[in-house]
């Protein structure tokens, strides 16, 4: 996927009460935002819920926003920190195992056809919530692994091991799958 260029004027122009400018930030990032959110959350609702949130934080912050940085990693840095939020407050109330399997549902709403939906749906459920994080990352928002290990405070070794470690997982599944050796299909 190609990363998403967003003019450095925007969020001084946001800042400055602009809404249109908010609006063209808003239409040429959501997507991407949204996608890194439902990685998070393995959830439409929270993902969209998330996002909303991330978006008002965003308009009311941008006169915070320093130009030196990636101003689209500085929107997944404000929507990561809300989802860290919200976890911690929801670590704190037992969860029974019907929520969790509804919590694992994973979003692929432009895949037309349903058997290959279902199977990435499937499929996508063994990686771990940080491979899952990292693939997005760099899959569905072409973000360099450098800038991913930034974000997310890790080391760019860490980045790498496990962005290779989530893709030989991923083949793997695909691979005794197709062969006819496992339930993902």
């Amino acid at each position: 996927m190609e990363r998403t260029a967003i003019p450095p004027e925007l969020l001084p122009q946001i800042a400055a009460g602009d809404e249109g400018a908010f609006e063209r930030l808003y239409r040429a990032t959501y997507r991407q935002v949204y996608s890194f959110l439902l990685s998070l959350t393995m959830n439409q609702d929270d993902a969209k819920d998330l996002l909303q949130e991330t978006y008002i934080r965003v308009h009311g912050s941008a006169h915070l926003y320093r130009e030196q940085g990636n101003p689209m990693a500085w929107i997944m840095k404000i929507g990561r920190n809300l989802f860290l939020m919200e976890k911690r407050k929801k670590t704190a109330i037992p969860i029974d195992t019907d929520t969790i399997q509804m919590q694992k549902e994973l979003s692929f709403d432009n895949i037309t056809n349903v058997e290959s939906k279902l199977y990435l749906e499937e499929l996508f459920t063994i990686l771990t919530e940080e491979e899952r994080t990292i693939v997005v990352l760099h899959s569905a928002a072409g973000f360099r692994h450098r800038e991913i290990a930034e974000f997310l405070d890790m080391p760019l070794g860490t980045v790498l091991s496990k962005y290779n470690r989530a893709m030989k997982k991923l083949e793997a599944a695909a691979k005794k799958s197709m062969s006819g050796g496992s339930d993902v299909r």
